[in-house]
Formats: structure tokens, C-alpha cells, sequence
């Protein structure tokens, strides 16, 4: 979603293939051996890291307002941020999912699914602060910073953690999900 995301606030033109989940494709495997998703493949380039995919649009097919640029002010929050919404929040949900349903039925709920939600929500706490400075992650403006965050947060929301979320970012989410490429992302 991340990447499509990106793609559509860019107006790229892309194809979109269903591999499936877990992708089982012998192609998709070939291109991607560890058989996770996204992968993107643009000519002879193949990306699977989803913000690395990101930084790669916005560098390849740029310049783009998505992305801030060294010299600007809100460099390093859009590098942060963009960071947060993988590495802080996403990564612990990916845990806490693989478990619910892919662990034995005697194992889903345990200290370590409690641990992971703990930590989701807890490391909101920055970007609920972030939001304080200004209404989006990075240099006052909308950018693949809020991207990253913004699936990170729909990502929680359905695993019904929003009731979590510290006061502020379920609006923030709002006004994200009512973007028309956020709308297009989700049409595929």
C-alpha cells in the first residue's frame, strides 16, 4: 500500500500484479527469494525494502515535493519520520500479525503479542509529538514521510489498536486517508 501510495501521489504509471500472500509465484520468487512483499521492478532494478522503493521513486522520477532535499528545513525530520513508519511501527506489527496467524492456536496471545502492541503504541508517542510542531512529519508540508507514518497508522487502526493512539493522530490519519491518491491506492 506504502508504494502504491507514493506511485499515485506521483502520477506514475505502474502495473500491479496480485502475488498473493504468501506470494507462491515462481517468476515472483525468482525476482524476490525471500518472498516478501512489495517488490518492485522498474527495468533491470529490483527493490523489496518498501521505503527504500520510495526513496527510489522520489529520486528516479523526481523531483517531487514528496521528498525534502538536504538544504531544506525539516531534512532530517523527513529522514526520521520516514524511517518511523517501518523501522518503530510497522516492523512490530509485522511481528504481531505473523503471530496471530501463523502461530499454533495455544500461542497467539502471550506476552510478546502484548510486548509488540505496547511498543506500536508507545513509539506513537513521537509522531504524536511531531504533529505538535506542525501538521504533517516533515518541512510543513506532505511528503513520503507521511506516507510511511500514515500506513504504519492504518496498519494499527486495523488491528484495532486506534483506541491507543495518544489524542491527535486518528485526525491526522483522517485527513491522510481522505487524500485523493491514498483513495486511488486503494482501487487496485
Amino acid at each position: 500500500m506504502r508504494v502504491l501510495w507514493m506511485i499515485e501521489e506521483m502520477g506514475l504509471p505502474c502495473e500491479v500484479v496480485n502475488a498473493g500472500f504468501p506470494p507462491k509465484d515462481a517468476e515472483f520468487a525468482a525476482a524476490n527469494p525471500t518472498g516478501t512483499l512489495p517488490l518492485l521492478i522498474d527495468g533491470d532494478v529490483r527493490l523489496t525494502e518498501s521505503i527504500a522503493i520510495l526513496q527510489y521513486l522520489a529520486g528516479r522520477y523526481g523531483p517531487t515535493p514528496l521528498a525534502v532535499g538536504p538544504s531544506e528545513t525539516g531534512f532530517a525530520d523527513y529522514l526520521q519520520f520516514l524511517e518511523v513508519g517501518e523501522a518503530s511501527l510497522a516492523t512490530p506489527l509485522t511481528s504481531l500479525v505473523r503471530t496471530r496467524f501463523l502461530a499454533p492456536d495455544d500461542q497467539k496471545a502471550n506476552w510478546t503479542v502484548e510486548n509488540l502492541k505496547a511498543v506500536y503504541l508507545d513509539r506513537l508517542k513521537l509522531v504524536a509529538a511531531q504533529l505538535q510542531r506542525g501538521p504533517f512529519m516533515a518541512a510543513g508540508r506532505f511528503t513520503a514521510a507521511d506516507i510511511s507514518v500514515g500506513y504504519a497508522l492504518g496498519f494499527g487502526e486495523g488491528l484495532k489498536l486506534a483506541e491507543g493512539f495518544p489524542a491527535g493522530l486518528l485526525d491526522y490519519w483522517r485527513g491522510l486517508q481522505a487524500r485523493p491518491a491514498y483513495q486511488r491506492a486503494l482501487a487496485p
